[in-house]
């Protein structure tokens, strides 16, 4: 028997006082905890509970259900005014609110908390999170709908994260026409908060799924892991970026970036149109640490598809992975970049990552022709690379000729094998949609 709960919704003002300079499109701050806000009074309406509409998700029998909101205006959902624990399932009225706060909820892992939509929940201001741990944000709630919570339109930040945030899941959002940083943590889970080895001083399995991104700024959780000031800060481990839609950013730079990561798994995402009026070197993904990059389709854009700069967790070398990757027509630089630095090898705590890159298809690089274009630039990792069954076609180069498809500016010791490039794509793929590869055994198995 599901267990319904009276409750009142908190309905407060937030205004975010914003003052930033604008830089390739979007605006930044160079201090995540500096922007100010007021709050009006605090109002209370009771809320009157509806039916919900059809759901294509099943409330577990056993959790404590509250449904929230009005519809409008803001939204504040306190773990500690509302008494929230484990296994508590929200639900979220439909309609169009400008903000949305979510805070002090801690669940735990085998018993979640869920928030979801009823309805479309379109939000035009922001969502804000503060400690908060196995919180599962998802807008999937309503069948027929596939992103259930909307945000568009957003003059500043979309999602502003604070404290704890280990095993939050947002998933199945879209978010259009945000100016800033469209997901972005503060330095208390980013630069500002220090590793000490517990899990309790990092973020473990944060993951944004089945969400889409059209005009809008970065994912990016900021931290520094660096030998030479001892800093180690905004921690993430087991990040998941999977089944995304990026597209039709002009000016994002890095769609998604993470300066401090281990484990990290980004799948099956779509990029199409992203920095087609951006120069600078950038990665349309971009992650510091170790992990794994796989059946990810980009088109038509600017910048190595990731650049992965590795180093690994301990002193066992762990190997970060580049695979099954679709490739296409960038206007810079070639399709992956793989680079280590000396800052991040401390004796005791990190070590080097070695790195695979195989059954990769990519083509048409660095069309502007002012710089290498092929499958991968390599930099020194401190690791060794295997290479193989990778196809290339329409690649660029300013040395003699491609020939195994990696600029190497580097003396990483290199296994390779079958490995296939033809200055056409009629002799490497099918056609230039679906990418299929005409060589068996060859390129992405992406289909």
């Amino acid at each position: 028997m599901v267990k319904n709960k009276a409750i009142y919704a908190v309905l407060i003002g937030s205004v975010m006082l914003m003052s930033a300079c604008k830089k390739d499109g979007f605006r930044r701050r160079g201090q995540w905890n500096q922007t100010p806000e007021t709050t009006t009074p605090v109002t209370t309406e009771p809320i009157t509970t509806t039916p919900a509409p059809a759901s294509s998700y099943a409330v577990p029998s056993d959790a404590t259900v509250l449904d929230l909101g009005t519809g409008s205006g803001y939204l504040v959902i306190d773990g500690n005014t509302l008494n929230i624990a484990s296994n508590t399932f929200i639900r979220i009225k439909a309609g169009s609110y400008k903000g949305i706060t979510i805070k002090n909820i801690l669940a735990s892992t085998a018993k979640p908390v869920y928030i979801k939509n009823v309805g479309q929940v379109n939000i035009s201001e922001f969502m804000s999170t503060e400690n908060i741990t196995n919180v599962i944000i998802d807008g999937d709630y309503t069948a027929g709908l596939t992103y259930g919570f909307q945000f568009a339109n957003i003059s500043y930040r979309a999602i502003t994260m604070s404290g704890k945030m280990s095993g939050v899941v947002l998933k199945s959002m879209s978010f259009t026409n945000v100016a800033d940083y469209t997901i972005s943590g503060n330095n208390n889970n980013g630069s500002g908060f220090a590793y000490r080895g517990t899990a309790e001083t990092r973020t473990d399995g944060f993951k944004i799924l089945n969400c889409s991104f059209t005009n809008a700024g970065s994912i990016i959780f900021g931290g520094s892991l660096n030998k030479d000031n001892g800093e180690d800060s905004g921690f993430f481990k087991d990040v998941e970026i999977a089944n995304n839609l990026f597209q039709n950013s002009a000016y994002v730079g890095s769609v998604c970036s993470f300066s401090n990561v281990q484990d990290y798994n980004i799948h099956h995402n779509v990029v199409n149109n992203v920095n087609t009026s951006a120069t600078n070197h950038n990665g349309v993904f971009m992650m510091q640490g170790n992990g794994l990059f796989h059946e990810n389709k980009l088109t038509n854009y600017q910048g190595n598809a990731i650049r992965m700069w590795l180093y690994s967790r301990g002193t066992s070398p762990a190997v970060s992975q580049i695979y099954n990757n679709i490739c296409y027509n960038t206007k810079k630089y070639s399709g992956f970049e793989l680079q280590g630095f000396e800052r991040y090898i401390i004796s005791g705590k990190t070590t080097y990552s070695n790195a695979k890159v195989y059954n990769n298809t990519v083509g048409k690089m660095n069309t502007n022709k002012d710089w290498e274009g092929q499958l991968l630039d390599l930099y020194n990792t401190g690791g060794t690379l295997e290479y193989y069954n990778n196809l290339g076609y329409e690649l660029n180069t300013n040395n003699s000729g491609i020939t195994n498809m990696i600029n190497n500016m580097s003396d990483v010791k290199i296994t390779e094998s079958n490995n296939k490039y033809s200055s056409l794509y009629q002799n490497a793929v099918a056609n230039l949609s679906a990418f299929t590869s005409l060589l068996a055994g060859i390129g992405s198995s992406l289909q």
